[in-house]
């Protein structure tokens, strides 16, 4: 098991919002954003699956064939005049 003082999960969600990506683009996102002073034992792979699945379960991100992207955020209807 990994041992992190960073929130991975908002590092994956920042990475998200640039656009779409496939699980090793995010592992290797995230390993470029970490900071020299930013701690991870272990397999950051596994870490940055952990969050993502978290992520999916909770709605707040979207698998599809590999590929995750942020749930898009329902727009409201405009009204008409």
């Amino acid at each position: 098991m990994a041992s992190l003082n960073v929130p991975i999960t908002d590092l994956v969600l920042s990475q998200l919002a640039a656009g779409e990506m496939r699980m090793l683009s995010l592992v290797v996102a995230v390993r470029r954003r970490l900071e020299p002073g930013d701690r991870i034992t272990g397999d950051l792979s596994a870490v940055v699956k952990t969050a993502i699945r978290k992520l999916v379960l909770s709605k707040a991100v979207t698998e599809s064939d590999g590929v995750f992207s942020i749930t898009p955020i329902a727009t409201p209807i405009a009204r008409r005049f």
